[in-house]
């Protein structure tokens, strides 16, 4: 059955979220928020409005990252608010939404362990999180200029950074924000640095939805559109890049860019 007629018929939309702030978290008074929560907000608005449903309840589903294709295709979930990459192999098995955020893989480390170039790692190990794209570049730069580096797989973000922090790996491969994530959020954020040396091509992430699914895609990408084009995209945007985080204190201090304006409104 398509998306938009369970939906229609049950009157409710499930929603797939995990721990990786500011994309999605749940505070300690147990709401779930974050700047791909709010974009799925204005998504559920627009099915209310489209479906002519008044109590269409939303429920919010933790999922593993080495899940959310299961639980998309299960029918568990509806969709994917966190951060998911879209990628040509994803493409075959899943849909994306209109892309919400471009950001860059880069290197975590213990402020000393300055990484000025990718042959700084090598025959060192580097941890990074099963199932991600960071995962995929890393592997790819590994075989083809022959690193022989050490690669510490592990099921999230946090985890991989742990390891980096405990001096289990030498360095971690996370994308920009949710390391600058990671590192504010530590007992002692001048411990780290991120590196300015980036892996592999600029990452688009989106949404993830339920392969075929072209008619739920339209709405998603719809609601989308309109929140970039608002008169108030850039305030919110700083809201959740550089402010300080609903429920926590911490602030990225991460502004967004005439580029990155550019390539969400285009």
């Amino acid at each position: 059955m398509p998306t938009l007629e369970r939906i229609s018929q049950n009157k409710i939309i499930n929603i797939g979220y995990r721990d990786a702030a500011p994309y999605s978290y749940k505070t300690s008074d147990g709401h779930v928020v974050g700047y791909v929560i709010e974009l799925c907000k204005d998504v559920t608005k627009a099915l209310k409005k489209n479906l002519h449903i008044n109590d269409l309840v939303v429920n919010y589903i933790p999922v593993p990252i080495t899940m959310r294709t299961t639980m998309l295709n299960h029918n568990i979930i509806d969709m994917d608010c966190s951060v998911n990459t879209d990628t040509a192999k994803r493409e075959s098995v899943v849909l994306f939404s209109r892309h919400y955020l471009s950001v860059y893989t880069r290197f975590g480390t213990r402020s000393g362990n300055t990484i000025y170039s990718i042959a700084d790692l090598t025959g060192k190990t580097t941890s990074v999180t099963k199932g991600t794209s960071d995962l995929i570049d890393i592997n790819v730069l590994n075989r083809e200029q022959q690193l022989n580096l050490l690669l510490l797989t592990l099921p999230s973000m946090n985890e991989s950074f742990e390891a980096m922090s405990t001096h289990k790996s030498y360095a971690t491969a996370i994308n920009e924000v949710s390391l600058k994530q990671l590192i504010e959020s530590s007992e002692d954020p001048k411990a780290y640095q991120m590196s300015e040396l980036t892996l592999g091509n600029p990452q688009d992430l989106g949404i993830m939805l339920r392969h075929d699914d072209i008619a739920f895609k339209k709405i998603v990408d719809e609601a989308l559109s309109a929140r970039f084009k608002r008169d108030d995209f850039r305030e919110f945007y700083e809201q959740w890049f550089n402010s300080k985080l609903p429920g926590k204190n911490i602030n990225l201090h991460m502004p967004l860019t005439p580029e990155l304006y550019r390539y969400l409104t285009k």
